[in-house]
């Protein structure tokens, strides 16, 4: 089925008629059913986008992977003419 990510509206407190839990302020993926569609349209909750999961935070001296070394062309001198 399809879902969507809602949020309530500001000054709003809707509750998620299968848990009877209000929907939480930062909003919850959802069902798409008539009942959230319903409260689409008259306005008591809003579609929102998921807020981006933080990534975890890289120290600056944390250690990176090492570049392998890029082998060098041979020199002119090395060359037989």
């Amino acid at each position: 089925m399809k879902t969507i990510f809602i949020k309530p509206a500001p000054g709003r407190l809707i509750r998620d008629p299968d848990t009877m839990r209000p929907l939480a302020q930062e909003g919850e993926e959802k069902t798409f059913t008539p009942f959230w569609c319903r409260r689409l349209d008259d306005g008591d909750v809003i579609q929102a986008e998921k807020a981006a999961e933080e990534a975890p935070a890289v120290s600056a001296d944390a250690t990176t992977a090492t570049e392998k070394p890029v082998a060098q062309p041979a020199s002119d001198k090395e060359k037989p003419q």
